[in-house]
């Protein structure tokens, strides 16, 4: 029990440093060089979806080849996968700066939000 706990527990620390490395490419990628005032509220909504589909083929494609292929070495249950995913998966749009800061500019242009604080 503790040797596939400690294996699971390297594999994470593995994952996560490779997304600390692959992270910053995918979010300079969508790096704006000047004000998000200055952009169409519309490409800036077309740039976040395109970063999160990005994001999330990135997601697909470490789950298919490196969390599948190594789980088959463990009898693990579907819920330590899950969890391993949607660690993973966090701690990726974590790291995306970029994508967070824009959908911070849209949620505070949204007009609801605009009524509701004074």
């Amino acid at each position: 029990m503790y040797k596939t706990f400690f294996s699971l527990l390297i594999f994470l620390i593995l994952s996560i440093l490779v997304l600390l490395f692959a992270a910053p490419f995918i979010d300079h990628l969508f790096y704006v060089g000047h004000r998000l005032e200055d952009i169409e509220e519309y490409e800036i909504f077309i740039m976040i979806i395109t970063h999160i589909i990005l994001l999330g083929i990135l997601v697909y494609i470490f789950h298919k080849y490196l969390v599948k292929n190594y789980m088959k070495h463990f009898k693990l249950s579907r819920i330590f996968i899950k969890i391993m995913d949607l660690i993973l998966a966090l701690t990726l749009t974590g790291l995306q700066r970029n994508l967070i800061i824009k959908i911070g500019y849209l949620s505070n242009k949204h007009p609801i939000r605009n009524e509701l604080i004074v």
